[in-house]
């Protein structure tokens, strides 16, 4: 173990001994940052994800110079994950100056429990600690974060009922601003198709509506949000300016004065059959990509996920969408527009308001 990890350590655990007899906060905490946003017209590039191993192989492959402005990492509220986490992610950052960090927090699957089962564990108080331990990991880093707690909220794989996803994302927010976190900015973020309501599989947990269904019905509040978020893979093939739901989503964060960010993307197979030897076959889906957050002011961060899908997991049939591993044009496509996007450099915390 190096001295930084040994130190993180043993600040986290002074603080959950500080904070085992603390209060949960009931009234609304304000924001105290600006939520770390370029000005129109730029979008700060962030490399996913969890894998460190692939994120250098995209420096040392693709394009490690200027750096990504973030990283993107993925922990969860429960045992020992946010201290061993953010140890490791804080570790690796370190090696990478002036560069920010966006941590996605795990909050369950349908296929594990009731719909919401882990939400309701969270407005419960079970991982009070652990949030606490997450919080003072953040302070610790002394960078801009951007959090997306429980992301894709709306999609049919977590099957999160509304109510009970604003409450716990009201919760957490409330929790982690009451420890005086002040260098992360909380990210709402849809899975960037239509929302999942669950009447027909779980009419105990979601009513009848006599509105439409829309991704507003999971909103937790102008208070609680500083960007919106979507994914993008498969709908990435298409002209995402005529994609409805973007355009939803576009308008909604005009309305709400509000970023987005491209939180989840990657140029996958949308095909079912696996196939090892796939790689990205044209430049068709960064060229989607690209006119879509250049031609919207309200999208002012894009995060890539480069990595080999099959490889990693023998159920998906995503495929190898590494920049380094597809066709020339791609390659070529990506070495282009990638620098028109925000990197690190010395004055980046400084555009985004964070001292």
């Amino acid at each position: 173990m190096n001295i930084n990890s040994f130190v993180l350590r043993l600040s986290v655990l002074f603080t959950l001994f500080f904070f085992s007899c603390k209060q949960t906060p009931t009234n609304i905490i304000e924001n105290n940052n600006s939520g770390f946003v370029p000005d129109d017209g730029e979008a700060l590039f962030i490399l996913g994800q969890a894998n460190e191993q692939y994120m250098r192989n995209y420096l040392s492959e693709v394009r490690g110079t200027p750096l990504p402005a973030g990283f993107a990492f993925y922990t969860s509220l429960s045992g020992s994950s946010p201290l061993e986490d953010m140890s490791r992610y804080i570790t690796f950052m370190k090696g990478y100056p002036n560069t920010m960090l966006q941590l996605a927090i795990w909050t369950g699957e349908r296929r594990w429990g009731n719909p919401g089962y882990y939400l309701d564990e969270i407005i419960e108080g079970k991982y009070d600690e652990n949030i606490v331990t997450l919080a003072d990991a953040c302070k610790s880093l002394d960078r801009p974060i951007f959090i997306r707690f429980g992301y894709e909220f709306d999609g049919h794989h977590n099957a999160y009922p509304p109510d009970k996803y604003k409450a716990a994302y009201r919760y957490f927010v409330d929790m982690m601003r009451s420890q005086n976190v002040d260098n992360v900015a909380y990210v709402w973020h849809s899975w960037g198709v239509s929302p999942y309501y669950g009447t027909e599989d779980y009419p105990e947990y979601y009513p009848e509506l006599t509105t439409d269904v829309t991704h507003e019905l999971w909103y937790p509040g102008d208070d609680y949000v500083d960007w919106l978020a979507v994914s993008i893979f498969g709908s990435g093939w298409g002209n995402l300016n005529t994609n409805s739901t973007m355009g939803y989503f576009v308008q909604f964060a005009n309305s709400h004065d509000k970023p987005i960010m491209i939180a989840e993307s990657a140029a996958i197979k949308t095909g079912n059959n696996r196939d090892p030897n796939w790689v990205i076959p044209t430049n068709t889906w960064f060229a989607n990509v690209f006119t879509f957050i250049h031609q919207n002011d309200a999208v002012k961060a894009f995060t890539y996920i480069n990595v080999d899908w099959e490889a990693d997991n023998s159920t998906t049939t995503w495929g190898d969408t590494r920049i380094q591993n597809s066709v020339q044009s791609a390659q070529d496509y990506w070495s282009n527009k990638i620098g028109t996007l925000i990197h690190a450099d010395a004055n980046l915390f400084d555009k985004l308001g964070y001292k």
